[in-house]
């Protein structure tokens, strides 16, 4: 046991000489050149969400008046939810004493799916009007860089990213309603995409050991807004949604929390 243990310890002293020496050689630019990686991570995506009524609003049913709530009714809610993201990134750095200065491209899928509105859970089915969601499934970005070496193998840096993606809303009515209103709304969901660049700035550490580095990176998204409408002719007579349409708005950002493993050529 004793001539095993003196060994892991010869062993180990031999693998944290080598690793000092490595960074020595490469302590001049450990950042410089070209590199590929992949990256992984958890995204928190927030929706502010709102549906206004628009078009021609009835104030007589069946021979009753609708109150102004029911001739108004207006839908906000704020959610979140936080869903997997893995990807690939590419770039170069050029090193100048300890700054660091760079860029890369990236790209990856994205798991989020957020339900921004969800009126079947309200407990009153027949007044329920509809389930709203958004979602993206993939993104790709280019972001120049600026950091600083703040020891020999570990970089602090600040990315100034523009990040394209792809956000699909989906409205899907509730079909119970139209067993309640004499005009009865469309059953069909609908939808709308929005391509959109939106800024991503972000921060994070790399630690080179020598040819492979190791990343953690956190970035902020301002997503896009993505609007759509739906005939709610239907909802008019019942519940106090009316009007003929819905304006539907979903405003997307993200937070995003990664990390990742690379190699330096």
């Amino acid at each position: 046991m004793k001539k095993f243990l003196n060994t892991m310890l010869v062993t180990a002293a031999v693998v944290a000489v080598s690793s000092v020496a490595s960074f020595a050689d490469a302590g001049a630019k450990p950042a410089q050149g070209a590199y590929v990686g992949v990256s992984g991570g958890v995204a928190n995506t927030n929706v502010k969400y709102s549906a206004t009524p628009a078009g021609a609003v009835p104030t007589v049913y069946n021979g009753q008046n609708f109150t102004a709530a029911q001739t108004s009714r207006f839908v906000s809610s704020e959610n979140g939810k936080s869903a997997g993201i893995f990807g690939l990134v590419a770039g170069y750095n050029f090193q100048s004493g300890s700054m660091v200065f760079g860029a890369e491209i990236y790209g990856g899928f994205d798991s989020t799916k957020v339900k921004a509105y969800d009126d079947s859970a309200s407990g009153n089915q027949t007044a329920a009007l509809f389930t709203s969601s958004v979602k993206r499934t993939q993104y790709f970005g280019f972001a120049p860089r600026i950091g600083f070496m703040v020891a020999p193998n570990t970089l602090l840096f600040a990315r100034l990213g523009v990040e394209a993606g792809a956000w699909k809303a989906t409205v899907i009515p509730n079909p119970t309603t139209s067993t309640v209103v004499t005009t009865s709304p469309s059953s069909s969901t609908v939808q709308a995409s929005k391509k959109s660049y939106s800024f991503a700035p972000g921060a994070g550490m790399e630690v080179y050991l020598g040819k492979v580095f190791l990343r953690a990176q956190y970035s902020y998204l301002f997503g896009p807004t993505v609007k759509l409408n739906q005939s709610t002719s239907g909802y008019s007579n019942v519940f106090g949604y009316n009007g003929t349409s819905a304006a539907h708005s979903f405003k997307v950002t993200q937070h995003k929390v990664e990390v990742a493993v690379g190699y330096k050529f």
